[in-house]
């Protein structure tokens, strides 16, 4: 041993520059021209390092970068030394459909939280907790639930009345408006404000988690002290800040629990499966602090979307108003909210929430998987195992293959005869074991939201650029601004 030290002692400094500068060049020169995936194209920078996809995810631009990526090279991208991007359609089911052996990567690794459904990479586990979540969204309970989402919906429309009495109409942003995270309202409509600034903190905590997921193991416990770039510190901050607050949620529910029926006036009552007992205290506010992002969060901004995009759209509009007048003929009553049996029935409502999904998905990034052991061939190519695969959702809807005209947005493309073939390559709520176990709740949300906004409102965009947007796990837009005014007068209850 201390001959090996005392070598070791004797090599300088510029012989372990040489050393390390030689071992970066051979790690290059391997993974460009020699490794298994060498044949992959993709941007330089990706093929030697995993600082291509951080600086994507970073600078909120994956997806959009991504599809420029597919435009330039292919079907395959390499978007890291080890992680190919697939943007055929074929892709999907191979990957991610039932039983198809390709678990979650270590983007979804976080040792420092509590597992969730969403986020665990153990099988077992999610077996285990998607047992005893199902049945929160079954169609039994979906229809007890609607009559505490019609109260929250009605309580929407009864802020924007208020506001629309003293002058007509009311110009508002639509991201500070959608409320419906919990049993129990966090209270922003009732203040008409997000007073506990939530929105902001739910946003910056997607963006940097995007980014951390692509970081290897070891650097991401320190990213919280990397003061040169704020963004790290101040989105890893907002994470514990997310979480105080579903925590603090979680207390004032507590002694409530047969208040209201809710997902988490649910999980209060669920019983483990393999214990036969409650759930812990530390699951239930996990799980509930996942349902505040993965359920209300993305409805809310896929509804932001289609506000964004209807508005800009007065033939849409009308189109939209004019069915929604056959289905719900005499309403002018202010507290009236569309019931789901009716709105889901409507071609033209679910033809503009389809078309917004697939032309501007929320859920729009790839979602990392790891290919099992002895490889797999995917869309006619071999894939290594352990090698980490995705299918981005923005570039299988826009797909010209399958979406004729992809770049534009056309509602009549899904109220064609053929418009069903279109559901073989739409995927907004991804597929497989791992598919949203609440796109049904969410789809009812949203149509009877989208269904009493417009059947009682015209709603008219006040900015005529282009919407921005940011993307964390999810794409959001920045605002969304528009002019309300009421369809109808105002006919006091009865």
């Amino acid at each position: 041993m201390s001959t090996v030290v005392e070598i070791l002692g004797n090599i300088s400094s510029a012989d372990w520059l040489s050393a390390s500068l030689a071992c970066i060049l051979l790690h290059i020169i391997y993974n460009v021209w020699f490794g298994p995936l060498a044949h992959i194209p993709g941007p330089f920078l990706a093929k030697v390092s995993s600082l291509w996809i951080v600086f994507q995810c970073r600078y909120t631009r994956r997806s959009e970068t991504l599809l420029k990526q597919h435009q330039k090279y292919g079907n395959f991208v390499r978007v890291a030394p080890n992680h190919i991007s697939i943007s055929d359609p074929s892709a999907l089911e191979a990957i991610y459909g039932h039983k198809s052996g390709f678990n979650k990567g270590p983007f979804y690794e976080d040792k420092s939280i509590e597992p969730v459904l969403f986020n665990t990479r153990d099988v077992q586990i999610h077996h285990r907790k998607r047992k005893y979540l199902s049945p929160a969204f079954s169609a039994k309970n979906l229809n007890e639930y609607e009559p505490y989402m019609a109260m929250q919906i009605r309580k929407l429309m009864e802020c924007f009345h208020r506001r629309i009495e003293n002058s007509g109409t009311v110009q508002l942003d639509f991201n500070e408006y959608w409320d419906y995270a919990f049993g129990k309202p966090f209270g922003f409509l009732d203040k008409e404000r997000d007073h506990l600034n939530l929105i902001a903190i739910i946003d910056a905590r997607g963006e940097v988690l995007n980014a951390l997921g692509h970081l290897p193991q070891i650097l991401r416990p320190i990213m919280k002290y990397f003061f040169l770039d704020p963004f790290w510190p101040n989105g890893l901050r907002a994470t514990s800040n997310l979480a105080a607050i579903g925590t603090q949620a979680y207390y004032g529910r507590k002694d409530q629990k047969n208040s209201r029926h809710d997902l988490l006036s649910f999980l209060f009552k669920a019983k483990d499966p393999e214990s036969g007992g409650p759930l812990s205290e530390k699951e239930i506010i996990a799980e509930s602090i996942s349902f505040i992002v993965g359920g209300s969060d993305t409805t809310s901004s896929t509804m932001t979307n289609v506000v964004d995009i209807v508005s800009r759209s007065p033939e849409v509009q009308r189109q939209l108003q004019s069915e929604l007048d056959q289905a719900f003929p005499g309403v002018m009553e202010s507290d009236w909210v569309a019931d789901f049996q009716t709105a889901n029935r409507l071609p033209v409502l679910n033809a503009v929430l389809r078309e917004t999904m697939r032309f501007k998905p929320t859920s729009a990034t790839g979602l990392e998987r790891v290919t099992p052991a002895g490889g797999k061939i995917i869309a006619g190519m071999f894939i290594p195992e352990g090698t980490l695969v995705s299918v981005p959702t923005l570039n299988v809807h826009h797909n010209p293959a399958v979406f004729v005209r992809p770049d534009e947005y056309d509602i009549s493309r899904w109220l064609g005869s053929d418009s069903s073939a279109l559901l073989d390559s739409f995927y907004p709520f991804s597929l497989g074991p791992r598919a949203c176990i609440g796109r049904n709740f969410a789809w009812m949300e949203m149509l009877k939201t989208l269904a009493t906004v417009f059947k009682l409102f015209i709603v008219e965009r006040t900015r005529t650029l282009g919407t921005e947007v940011r993307e964390g796990f999810f794409v959001k837009n920045s605002e969304c601004n528009v002019v309300v005014k009421p369809r109808f007068g105002r006919k006091d209850r009865t």
